[in-house]
């Protein structure tokens, strides 16, 4: 079963029909209910009713018919075949029911059926309509497939080859944002909120969240529900959702674990959109608590209602718009352009509070709790076109599906950065075992290639993570590695430019020391002068404090030559705004600090190798996108169904190890002669992981230790990320002339193409001898 989202955002699920009383009985009930012309349409003649023969076919495993269902609860929305009419090619076709049409159930029925099918042996799907089923015609035509078609007497008959271009992936990535955005509109901006559990016990969790809904002064309607109260807060209460005076968008559930089943009920019965659950006593405790979150979650999705938790502490939109602040966040955070998504609600708490101090505004907050249903990947696609959100801080524990996290954040982080804080970065006490599945050593490898490849921006900690949001709400973006700095101090400057060196940032010049003399004028003269110099990507401001009143003058006249320079300069001479840290080695509170500088805010760190970590990090950003987007290139030598053949066709050895002839044939139908590629001294390495799916990594020599140089990607591989395995190739100590690029360049992305098109492959190696190993996938 697989959950899918409609475009309206409303929830149902794909799964393949059985044979069984209820799949029986819902397909009659759909068929009994389309209209006649859907019936003409789907039969090319008139028909009264379908025949139980009929509908006995779509339930036949046994036949050459696979049937999926789109359902909701127990209600059949639409159904998808295909017939099989050969080896490689089957006819498809579709009815769904005419009250849900414009839905997109049609295309989803289509990309699902294509899926299943690709992975059993077909290349080509066939499908015959009649030529005024302009609905159905749209279907195919806005799949993404390229559709060949044949008129005649009145007929069209299309083929679809099923092989994925990254036209198809785009379209369906596309569709997919716009529904789980859609689906998530009412936890954002509902019209109406309920309460359940709200309370006039002032010290209940259920009275505190009502009340912090109350003292955000959120701009829509809030009902408190609750049985024996006849007002809370001066709000009139009422016993149940179900007798709330309007229909409810967000239900926030304030109540025990075993009262929420209850509840549940309630909104379905209120038609309600969204349902955020605040307790906990779920999956987070125990295996009952667990059984009892899967049945929520399976009578909400059955309904199309959305879930947030649970375990959650709440949802926040901090925007003027809708100002609600339904979680136990006590104080109403300032309006900003950062949205926050935490798997730990205390930590998010601490975020918030971080954020407020720093001065960096808040525009959305969710705590995600359990997650069993929204995702952090849901609320990325929500981000991705929001015009309220300009930068997004993540704080994960677990993943749920790395690859789809992966594609999402590869759209986003070209127009708004992630900032990530994700533990586990420390091997402890893995090694690396010379069995299969074990080779790449730690996870943490596989999660660093997947943000290096989706130019996510990972910290270590909550402090560094606003240490870079600070500089990335408030600076430009450098365009390069050059720092200069001015100080007051040679040691300070001294520390400044060992972290330069450290992170790998180049010192422009020696350090600028105006001693202790006229402070004040020093920096408002010479700091305008380096941000003027075109040598100059950056500027790292040091001062120490002889004095409060040096201080003060010190910090005025910071703010007044950054604001004096970014008044003056310009981007059509070459010599735009440029960022600017500060260190102010001060007693003062150990966290960042903002200076306002009119024109812009300048973040103030603590210590030098702070604000040179950040600056590190936003320049690697700034490099990140500058590079152009990566692309899979459509490859014409790769047949795909005849590699799938030689695999399917042939016996596997031990774990699935496949015969050296095959392995070669394999190869050579994806076009890859090994003969006449240069012999390389790495491993070439391609395996499944459970969490993150077929991952690619190359090492130096026979990936005999950890210690061995390896680069890590996740696959489908990109021409940007085959252009960083030759820069490895050629950085480990191998020449590779212009031809030979080309040619390992290929390698790799029939390597790519391999795996993406023929599922049966588990693993493959290739070492530094040129001897290859293949494995079959095999049933545990």
């Amino acid at each position: 079963m697989a959950r899918i989202i409609l475009r309206d955002g409303k929830v149902a699920d794909f799964r393949e029909a059985s044979d069984c009383d209820l799949d029986r009985q819902i397909l009659r009930e759909l068929f009994s209910r389309v209209s006649p012309e859907s019936l003409y349409f789907r039969f090319f003649h008139a028909v009264r009713y379908v025949s139980e023969s009929f509908i006995d076919s779509l339930l036949n495993k046994a036949s050459d018919i696979f049937t999926l269902l789109c359902v909701a609860g127990e209600t059949l929305l639409g159904v998808g075949t295909y017939t099989r009419q050969g080896d490689h090619t089957a006819e498809v076709a579709f009815m769904v029911d005419d009250r849900l049409h414009g839905k997109g159930i049609g295309t989803l029925l289509l990309e699902h059926l294509a899926e299943h099918a690709w992975a059993n042996g077909i290349t080509q799907f066939v499908a015959y309509i009649l030529e005024d089923n302009y609905k159905m015609i749209q279907v195919f035509t806005t799949s993404g497939y390229e559709v060949k078609s044949k008129h005649d007497s009145g007929m069209i008959q299309l083929a679809l080859p099923l092989v994925k271009t990254e036209r198809i992936r785009a379209l369906q990535e596309m569709r997919e944002k716009m529904a789980s955005a859609a689906s998530l509109e009412p936890f954002f901006k509902p019209e109406t909120v309920a309460v359940v559990g709200a309370s006039r016990d002032m010290e209940g969790l259920g009275h505190q969240l009502f009340r912090h809904v109350l003292d955000g002064d959120f701009a829509r309607v809030v009902y408190p529900i609750n049985r024996n109260a006849r007002s809370i807060g001066g709000v009139r209460a009422y016993p149940r959702l179900t007798e709330a005076p309007e229909a409810v968008d967000l239900a926030v559930l304030v109540v025990p674990a075993d009262q929420t089943m209850a509840v549940i009920d309630d909104c379905i019965e209120a038609n309600v959109r969204a349902v955020m659950i605040t307790s906990s006593g779920f999956s987070d405790q125990s295996k009952e608590g667990q059984e009892l979150e899967r049945e929520i979650v399976t009578k909400l999705r059955a309904h199309g209602i959305r879930l947030i938790g649970p375990n959650s502490l709440g949802i926040l939109n901090a925007t003027d718009a809708i100002r609600l602040n339904a979680s136990f966040v006590p104080e109403f955070p300032a309006r900003g352009q950062l949205s926050i998504a935490s798997q730990s609600g205390a930590l998010g708490m601490a975020i918030l509070g971080y954020a407020t101090r720093i001065g960096v505004g808040i525009a959305h907050f969710v705590s995600m709790g359990n997650k069993a249903d929204v995702s952090g990947n849901d609320l990325l696609q929500y981000w991705e076109d929001d015009t309220d959100t300009e930068m997004i801080v993540l704080y994960l524990e677990s993943f749920g599906n790395p690859r789809k996290f992966s594609r999402i954040a590869r759209r986003i982080t070209r127009v708004k950065p992630i900032l990530v804080v994700k533990g586990g970065r420390t091997v402890g006490g893995a090694s690396v075992s010379q069995a299969r599945g074990r080779i790449f050593g730690h996870q943490d490898m596989f999660i660093e290639a997947l943000f290096d490849q989706a130019g996510i921006i990972r910290l270590d900690s909550l402090p560094e993570l606003f240490d870079v949001a600070a500089f990335l709400a408030h600076q430009p973006l450098p365009q390069g590695r050059r720092v200069a700095i001015l100080t007051n101090t040679a040691g300070g400057a001294v520390m400044a430019v060992d972290a330069l060196a450290q992170q790998g940032l180049e010192l422009v010049h020696a350090p600028v020391d105006l001693g202790f003399e006229q402070l004040a004028q020093g920096y408002r003269t010479v700091l305008p002068q380096l941000l003027r110099d075109p040598a100059v990507d950056a500027v790292m401001v040091i001062y120490v404090s002889i004095g409060s009143t040096d201080a003060v003058d010190v910090m005025n006249a910071v703010a007044q030559a950054i604001h004096e320079a970014d008044t003056t300069l310009t981007v059509k001479d070459g010599s735009g705004r440029k960022p600017v840290v500060a260190n102010f080695l001060t007693t003062a509170d150990q966290g960042v600090r903002i200076l306002d500088a009119t024109s812009r805010k300048v973040p103030v760190y603590p210590f030098p190798e702070q604000a040179c970590k950040a600056l590190k990090k936003a320049i690697v950003y700034a490099e990140y996108l500058t590079t152009q987007r990566g692309h899979e290139p459509d490859l014409e030598s790769v047949e795909g169904e005849k590699a799938r053949e030689f695999i399917r066709s042939s016996q596997s050895l031990e774990d699935g190890l496949l015969d050296h002839q095959v392995a070669y044939a394999v190869l050579a139908a994806v076009g890859i002669d090994l003969l006449s590629i240069p012999l390389l001294p790495f491993t070439i390495r391609i395996e499944m992981d459970r969490s993150f799916g077929m991952m690619f990594g190359i090492t130096a020599g026979a990936m005999r230790s950890i210690t061995s140089a390896q680069l890590i990607r996740l696959l489908p591989l990109t021409d940007l990320d085959v252009a960083e395995i030759l820069q490895f190739i050629e950085k480990n100590g191998m020449v590779l002339e212009e031809n030979d690029k080309e040619r390992i360049s290929h390698l790799f992305f029939a390597l790519s193409r391999l795996i993406d098109e023929v599922p049966d492959i588990s693993g493959l190696v290739i070492d530094d001898k040129g001897e290859i190993q293949l494995y079959k996938a095999v049933d545990n």
